[in-house]
């Protein structure tokens, strides 16, 4: 796990891993419940779970294979925000849905119906999805035996198995998604505008410190889809508090929270479309 982890990390991606001893502390909660598959929530859905509940489970041997290391990769890129490539809806995959339910339907995965549509058959809506065409090798994607693929035809015969480790693509991507920490992050204080100067798909930092203990109100001014997200610094890193994405919408992201006096929180904003360089500002208030 740590190894996994750690590979993530050496990418370069602007994300700290810390463990921690106390569950309570914990944002990602991992067990080993076996016979229970291994599965992780998909990115920020992992914050939502309550701390009483795992966010990723291994129900299956990890050590002393190639493919249980991958499936550490695997889940951990769930966790990350990633979902399978295989429901890419560039990948183009023509499935014998027979085949593919009656083949999940049997060990290891037992999955019913609706499991095995929602894993392998489903497409992801194309204006969900921010990445590359399909990428057969993706630690994301899954090992498929011959016969479960229609089209490509090549997959009648021989299995899809994606090359061990992370591919190309998928370093490429995280580290879009991820981009590094600054090392300079700009301080927002209230009644303050905040220029947005970042280009589309790129983030800014910016630091809160209150000196008063209030409810106060960021929102973003501009045409931009982003994503605002709210962190408290504390002893044991960032910790999520709040989040708002305007993506899709006609309307501005917008969080209202109560700070408090002497702590210190971080805004982070991602812009994902926006007019040129300029995505607009940020004020609180």
């Amino acid at each position: 796990m740590r190894d996994a982890f750690q590979e993530w990390k050496d990418l370069g991606i602007g994300l700290e891993f810390t463990e921690v001893d106390d569950r309570e502390d914990a944002e990602v909660r991992i067990g080993f419940m076996q016979g229970d598959g291994s599965w992780s929530w998909v990115g920020r859905r992992v914050l939502e779970e309550p701390t009483h509940k795992r966010t990723m489970n291994f129900g299956w041997q990890l050590h002393g294979w190639t493919y249980g290391y991958d499936t550490v990769l695997h889940e951990i890129g769930h966790t990350l925000g990633l979902p399978h490539e295989h429901q890419n809806p560039n990948a183009g995959l023509v499935w014998d849905e027979a085949t593919v339910y009656t083949h999940f339907a049997n060990p290891p995965n037992n999955w019913d119906r609706d499991t095995t549509y929602y894993n392998i058959l489903r497409k992801i809506p194309a204006y969900l999805v921010s990445g590359s065409r399909w990428d057969p090798n993706s630690i994301m994607h899954y090992q498929f035996d011959k016969g479960l693929i229609l089209d490509p035809a090549r997959y009648q015969t021989e299995p899809l198995e994606p090359q061990v480790g992370l591919s190309q693509r998928d370093k490429d991507w995280i580290r879009t998604f991820y981009p590094p920490l600054e090392a300079v992050v700009r301080e927002l204080r209230p009644f303050e505008s905040q220029p947005l100067t970042v280009s589309p798909d790129g983030q800014i930092d910016f630091t809160i410190r209150p000196t008063l203990t209030r409810t106060f109100t960021m929102r973003t001014f501009g045409d931009s889809d982003s994503l605002m997200i709210l962190f408290e610094n504390t002893d044991g890193g960032l910790r999520f508090r709040a989040a708002d994405d305007d993506s899709g919408t006609d309307q501005n992201a917008r969080l209202r929270h109560r700070f408090q006096r002497g702590s210190t929180y971080t805004l982070k904003i991602r812009v994902f479309h926006s007019q040129g360089s300029d995505a607009g500002s940020i004020m609180m208030w």
